[in-house]
This record gives structure tokens, sequence and C-alpha cells, in this order.
């Protein structure tokens, strides 16, 4: 495995800064077409904006069968012209990102078999990775469709150590920034919070994580398991997975780990594909709203992500 560590010495500090910049650079020199030759730098161009969208009922249940016509989309409360629109699954490129601290140590044998469990059940065409974090930050390897490579990387989990979870999300965000795909999910799971508070944690804040979500184009889950009297970060957690449309799961037991997995399975495939072209398409490095909803339909939910930066092009 190839390993990263963010602390304040050496290199790591120079990658923690160059991120940092990165995920919030000034828009004012990218707007006078300055191109930063940061390779670290999160950010969109946005020609064509592509949402993943799912839609459910009352109870909770995916709501299958609609069209490009039921759908309303509006940018800072503009409406849009839909023009791209698809129904069927497409392939995932999928990050699980894995909680290796100490406190892992009572529940461990339960979540190395959920994790192994949710890659078995990976659909055809789908490529993942496991990555791993306490106060440092590690990937086993590059994204692979290899079932038996991926539970090999969650059965070596050796959980020691505090926890940077703020840390390890904006790396595993930026991973998946420059992985292929067109349809990018990261699935975070956490028995705590952060050890920032107590100077053993993560280098950045929750703020710094949930802006490089906003500057990403991958889809946020995350399971915060809150057996063994762990104190998970709700709050974090919940932010981080809906600005970006995804779910967060708080399951109390760890004979429910395995479900919640296979819940989250479903949901990140179970979405509608939409494109549109902004009408007022000045790119001035400005956050734009986006709404989705179901035109007619209020007892149904469309979750999406809440926006994008409009950043200019680079030339």
């Amino acid at each position: 495995m190839r390993t990263s560590r963010w602390n304040r010495q050496g290199a790591a500090a120079g990658l923690a800064a160059a991120l940092f910049a990165a995920i919030l650079g000034t828009l004012a020199a990218a707007a006078v077409g300055q191109a930063r030759q940061d390779p670290f730098r999160i950010q969109v161009q946005v020609e064509a904006v592509n949402l993943g969208v799912a839609v459910s009922d009352e109870r909770g249940r995916f709501v299958s069968g609609l069209t490009a016509e039921d759908f309303v989309v509006r940018e800072d409360g503009v409406p849009q012209q839909i023009s791209f629109f698809a129904a069927e699954a497409a392939p995932l490129t999928i990050l699980v990102l894995l909680d290796a601290s100490l406190s892992m140590r009572a529940s461990l044998d339960y979540v190395k078999e959920a994790a192994a469990t949710f890659v078995d059940r990976l659909w055809e065409g789908d490529v993942a990775m496991i990555g791993e974090f306490n106060d440092r930050v590690r990937f086993g390897g590059e994204f692979t469709d290899d079932r038996f490579r991926l539970t090999a990387n969650i059965m070596a989990l050796d959980p020691l150590g505090p926890t940077a979870l703020y840390d390890a999300s904006i790396m595993a965000l930026e991973r998946l920034h420059f992985a292929d795909g067109d349809r990018k999910v990261l699935l975070i799971f956490t028995d705590g919070d952060d050890s920032r508070s107590m100077g053993f944690g993560s280098e950045m804040s929750a703020g710094d994580a949930i802006e490089a979500a906003r500057l990403t184009d991958a889809v946020v889950y995350a399971i915060g398991f809150e057996g063994n009297g762990a104190r998970v970060n709700k709050r974090f957690l919940r932010r981080l997975t809906e600005e970006t449309g995804g779910q967060a799961l708080f399951p109390e037991r760890t004979g429910d780990l395995i479900g919640s997995f296979a819940r989250i399975e479903a949901d990140m495939h179970a979405q509608y594909r939409l494109a549109y072209i902004p009408r007022e398409a000045e790119r001035d490095g400005e956050w734009r709203e986006i709404e989705v909803s179901v035109r007619g339909r209020r007892d149904l939910l469309a979750r999406t992500r809440n926006g994008y930066y409009a950043f200019p092009s680079e030339e």
C-alpha cells in the first residue's frame, strides 16, 4: 500500500498546504484566466452540468419509471432545459474509506465482514479502491474490479491510533477527482469523531472537508456506527453527504452493518442521470445553487448535489 501522512513536518505539510490552497484557492486569479499549476487542485470547469438524482417516496423507497419530462431542474432559481437523461444504471468508481483508529477494535470483525460483503456485491463494470485512516491515510493500490484484492485489503485492516476524519475525507475526494469514470462515489465508514480537538487528528477542518466535497463531482455516503458507546459526528457526516446528494446512516448494532452497506449500495446504483447546459453560463467562479424536483409530486423527494462552482475555462 502507498502511504500518505498529514502532519506539520516535511513534505506532508507541503501536501496539506497545496491541497488546502487548491480547494479554497483564489477565485480572483481564476477569473482573470491565471491558470495555476498546482497538481493537487480540485475544481470543475463547467460545460454541461451532470447530475445523479435519486428519487424516493415518503417511505424512502426508490421510485422508478420516471422520464425526463417528470423532472424540473433549477439553477439559482432559473428553470433549466434537460439536455441528457438516462434511467439505466451506469458503472461506478467507488472509494471505500474505512476508519482504522483504535476505537474500531471492538467491532473490527463485523466491519470487515460488512465491507467485504459490500465489495462482493459490486455490479458488473464497477471498480473500487479501499482506503483506511487513523492519523494516517492509506490507499490500497488502484481502482479495480478484482474482488479478491479488495477483500484482502479489507482483511488487512489493523486499527491503531487517533482519527483524522477530515483529512482522510479530503484526500479520498482528491483521489476520486483524478480517477476515471463518469459516476464517482465515496463511502466513508467511521465509528467516531475527528481527534482534531485533542490535538491528534486532522490538519484540516470539517469546513474544509465540506468545501472539498462541493468542489468535486463525487457523491458521498457515510455509515456512522454508534455501537460500543461511539460518539459519531453526525452533523459533519450529514452535511458532507447532503452536500453531494448522498446519504448518512447511523446503525446502532453490529448486526445492522451489512444491511446498512447494502442499503447504500442500492441507493448509489438506483439513480437517474441528468445533464443540462446552464442558461446563464457566465463563469465567474461563483457558487450556483441546484434544485431538482419531480413535477407535480410533492410526495416524492429528489436528492442530488446542492450546486457547483462555475469556474472559468483555462486557455
